[in-house]
C-alpha cells in the first residue's frame, strides 16, 4: 500500500494514524510557508503530533479539518519516528514554535498578527518579538480567551485582520480549537494562518522553552508535564498510549500489504 500523496502544497504527505502529515525538511516547510505567503489568499497550517493524531481518530469533524489544511507540520518526534518507520526517512521535525522563530528572523519583511492567549497575552507576545527581533511589524492581535469565539468577536477579529493587512496570522488557542478557528477563518480572512499551540504561553513568560536535546529526544512532552502535570497528565497517558498502540498497528497492516504487493509480482 502507497499511502503517498501530494498535499494542497506539492509537497508530498504520509497518513499517520489516518492525519495527512506533511513530509520535508524544517527548511522546506519554512519555503513552502513563504510560497504561501507570497500566493496570498487563505490557507492553513496545523500540526500533528501524537495528542492530534490520535484525537482525530476520534473526531470525525476534526480528521476532516486536519485533511483539508494546506500544511499539516510533523510537530512531535513521535509523529517524526512514524513517518521513518512508514518510509519515509527524510521527514524532519518541524515545530510550529520553531517554525515561527525562523520565519520572524527569516522573512523580515512579513507584516505578523496574533490571535489567541488570555486578555493582554498578544500584547505581552508582540512586545518579546520586537525585543527578539528588532524591526519586527506585529500589526495587531486579539485574545480568545472564551473558545469556540463567540460569533461578535469573530467579526470584530476578521476586521482588525482586515484592515491590519498582515502577511500571516499566527493563532495560539492550542488544539482542536486553533484548527478549527483557522479552517472557518482563513478563507473569510484571505491570510495564510499557522496554528502555534501554547507558544503565546512560552513567548510570554509563563512556561519555559525545552532544550533542544530534549526535543530531539522526544522527551518534550516529559518537560512540559513537569511544568503544568494537572493538565497535561491525563493527556500523555491517554493519548500518547493510544498512539503507540495505533501506530504499531498501521505499521503491521502496512507490512504486510508490502508483502502482500510483492507476492503478487512474483506471481
Amino acid at each position: 500500500m502507497n499511502d503517498t500523496r501530494r498535499a494542497p502544497t506539492g509537497l508530498p504527505q504520509a497518513r499517520v494514524l489516518g492525519t495527512p502529515v506533511t513530509v520535508c525538511t524544517f527548511v522546506e516547510a519554512q519555503d513552502e510557508l513563504a510560497r504561501l505567503v507570497d500566493r496570498g489568499g487563505g490557507a492553513c497550517v496545523s500540526c500533528a503530533n501524537a495528542y492530534s493524531a490520535t484525537m482525530a481518530t476520534d473526531l470525525p469533524d476534526f480528521a476532516q479539518v486536519m485533511a483539508q489544511a494546506d500544511i499539516v507540520t510533523a510537530d512531535g518526534m513521535a509523529v517524526v519516528w512514524a513517518l521513518h518507520a512508514l518510509g519515509h526517512g527524510r521527514a524532519e521535525r518541524v515545530h510550529n514554535d520553531d517554525l515561527f522563530l525562523a520565519c520572524c528572523a527569516r522573512f523580515q519583511h512579513w507584516r505578523h498578527f496574533l490571535v489567541g492567549g488570555r486578555v493582554g497575552q498578544t500584547d505581552e507576545v508582540a512586545a518579546a518579538m520586537r525585543r527578539r527581533f528588532p524591526g519586527i511589524e506585529v500589526v495587531g492581535g486579539c485574545a480568545t480567551p472564551v473558545r469556540p469565539v463567540p460569533a461578535d468577536q469573530q467579526a470584530q477579529i476578521l476586521a482588525q485582520i482586515e484592515a491590519a493587512r498582515p502577511s500571516i496570522v499566527w493563532v495560539g488557542m492550542g488544539t482542536p480549537a486553533q484548527d478549527h478557528w483557522m479552517h472557518t477563518s482563513a478563507p473569510l480572512a484571505g491570510v495564510p494562518m499557522v496554528g502555534v499551540g501554547s507558544l503565546f504561553d512560552l513567548l510570554a513568560g509563563r512556561t519555559r522553552a525545552a532544550p533542544e536535546w530534549i526535543k530531539r529526544s522526544g522527551l518534550q512532552w516529559a518537560f512540559r508535564l513537569a511544568q503544568e502535570p494537572r493538565r497535561l497528565a491525563g493527556r500523555y497517558l491517554v493519548y500518547n498510549t493510544r498512539f503507540v498502540l495505533g501506530l504499531a498497528g498501521q505499521w503491521w497492516q502496512t507490512r504486510g500489504d508490502r508483502k502482500a504487493s510483492r507476492g503478487g509480482a512474483d506471481g
